[in-house]
């Protein structure tokens, strides 16, 4: 089985958040802030094309399936 998330952040910004989404499709719960510079966050948006949100925000959403980044991620 797989998880789901999403990491949003504000372009630029060395913060962003991540929220992971349940098996049944509820509402994203909020996991964690996590450094834009990680390793881990570098390699996820490396594999997988962020997109722009509204305004001046980015978002990504990815799998555990996607990368051994995006577990760790979702596993911190």
């Amino acid at each position: 089985m797989f998880r789901r998330a999403i990491l949003r952040w504000p372009n630029g910004s060395d913060w962003g958040h991540l929220a992971t989404v349940s098996d049944d499709g509820g509402l994203p719960q909020f996991a964690g802030f996590v450094q834009m510079s990680d390793p881990r966050v570098q390699d996820l948006l490396a594999q997988i094309a962020p997109r722009p949100d509204g305004g001046d925000m980015w978002e990504a959403h990815f799998t555990t399936n996607d990368s051994e980044s995006a577990a760790e991620l979702i596993a911190a």
